[in-house]
């Protein structure tokens, strides 16, 4: 797969409305297809122009605007009502840097649906004032996971149960107890509860399916005791339960919430089942959220770390210097000419080339930093195996018939910075860069 296009694909094919514009002139500089199409806007109507006229239909930033709150935090979560489209949506903003400038990330999503819902449960004014508690408790979460966590202490308090539960879908037919709250006194099973067989537990996918939850009353009296269900539920002292499904946008399963041992409320169902809402969301989104950020330290031509990872990765290695360490800093040989002579696809070509013969010996160390530069940073490699290495790489490097580059390597086991190493490999990379120059003028002369 192409990774260049994986960031594209992400966003075009969400149902949710991802932007990005300045900071400090809040430009549009990214509208997904979902957004275009809510807002009847094309490419060309929205590119440069102001978001707060494009999204709200304003002439002047909106009083809400999260610019300010981001400097400070880096991230927020909020619910907002749209006038231009006549929607709600609960919205995601997020700092992020690209090509150095520091851009403003939204991914909104529709949640009408459920303010409407909400207003609908008059008589249940329990259930209505829980479920907007556990709305604030996510939409307030900017640490990525502490939003769930307070969630399911609302949730299991309104049901005075013994433990609540969110289990996610992991490898093939598998899930995971990936976030648990523990009434006090009751002992934490999340530890015990990883990578569990869902084939073992195939009455709880029938009931998903035919009614959209499991209700478990008496275990002790309507579990076959040698059913693997009985086995999982009895040693954590579970007698009752409930539990419901949380599906994605395509009606699969991604994951489980559920209740042990509810005392209160045991017949009140909307308020789990509206909650999967919310839950669906948080998973996409922080689905999604990391993917872009990954993409943010991955080099899209080659699929090697970008100066971001790069710089990421050498601040680690200065706050703990590896008991060896090894620098290779190679700039590739004439690439602009290449670039200005035989165009940029063959420039490409060539910045490929290289980075596969760079991997092939240093696999898992290799940072694009530049547009012709890559740097290996190599921790705790036995000196002569660096070097081995490293001549390996001058060798492939001298006789490829694409590309060829100048390199500078150093190692070290004194435990100094790596920035210093690096600064090391640099200077003797543009040495033999120098040299390179210098002899090709020469033969030119000749």
């Amino acid at each position: 797969m192409d990774r260049t296009n994986i960031a594209g694909i992400v966003t075009e094919a969400s149902d949710n409305i991802i932007y990005v514009c300045t900071i400090d002139t809040n430009e549009l500089l990214y509208l997904n297809e979902a957004g275009r199409t809510v807002l009847g806007v094309s490419e060309r109507e929205y590119l440069g122009k102001k978001c707060y006229a494009v999204l709200q239909g304003r002439d002047k930033p909106c009083p809400s605007c999260t610019n300010r709150r981001l400097l400070r935090e880096g991230r927020c979560r909020f619910e907002t009502y749209n006038e231009r489209i006549g929607r709600y949506y609960t919205c995601q903003d997020k700092l992020i840097e690209v090509e150095g400038e520091t851009l403003r990330l939204e991914v909104a999503s529709d949640s009408t649906e459920e303010m409407e819902q909400r207003s609908n449960l008059q008589a249940r004014l329990d259930v209505e004032r829980t479920l907007v508690r556990c709305a604030r408790t996510l939409s307030g979460d900017t640490e990525g996971g502490t939003g769930v966590d307070e969630l399911l202490c609302v949730l299991g308090e309104f049901y005075d149960a013994d433990r609540a539960y969110l289990f996610e879908s992991t490898t093939g037919n598998n899930v995971s107890n990936t976030y648990e709250w523990c009434a006090a006194g009751v002992s934490p099973e999340i530890d015990n509860l990883q990578e569990i067989s869902l084939d073992d537990f195939g009455s709880w996918m029938e009931s998903f399916d035919a009614v959209g939850m499991v209700h478990i009353i008496d275990a002790e009296r309507t579990l076959d005791h040698d059913s693997q269900e009985y086995k999982t539920l009895a040693p954590q002292g579970i007698d009752s339960l409930i539990a419901v499904p949380v599906h994605d946008a395509a009606g699969e399963m991604i994951a489980f919430l559920g209740v042990d041992n509810p005392r209160r409320n045991t017949e009140e169902f909307m308020l789990l089942r509206s909650l999967t809402y919310f839950i669906q969301n948080e998973l996409e989104k922080r689905k999604l959220l990391d993917r872009l950020g990954e993409l943010s330290r991955v080099d899209s031509l080659t699929g090697v770390g970008n100066r971001n990872r790069y710089l990421e990765v050498l601040d680690e290695f200065d706050e703990r210097p590896p008991a060896s360490f090894g620098v290779v800093f190679v700039d590739i040989n004439d690439l602009k000419l290449a670039n200005d002579t035989q165009g940029h696809s063959y420039g490409d070509l060539m910045i490929r080339r290289m980075s596969g013969l760079v991997c092939d010996l240093f696999p898992d160390d290799v940072y694009r930093i530049g547009g012709d530069e890559f740097v290996v940073l190599a921790a705790n490699l036995e000196r002569d195996e660096f070097e081995a290495r490293t001549a390996s790489l001058r060798e492939r490097a001298a006789n490829d018939d694409v590309a060829s580059a100048s390199i500078g390597a150093v190692w070290s086991d004194a435990g100094e910075a790596a920035s210093i190493l690096v600064n090391r490999a640099d200077k003797l990379m543009y040495a033999e860069k120098r040299r390179y120059r210098e002899s090709l003028e020469g033969r030119r002369a000749r």
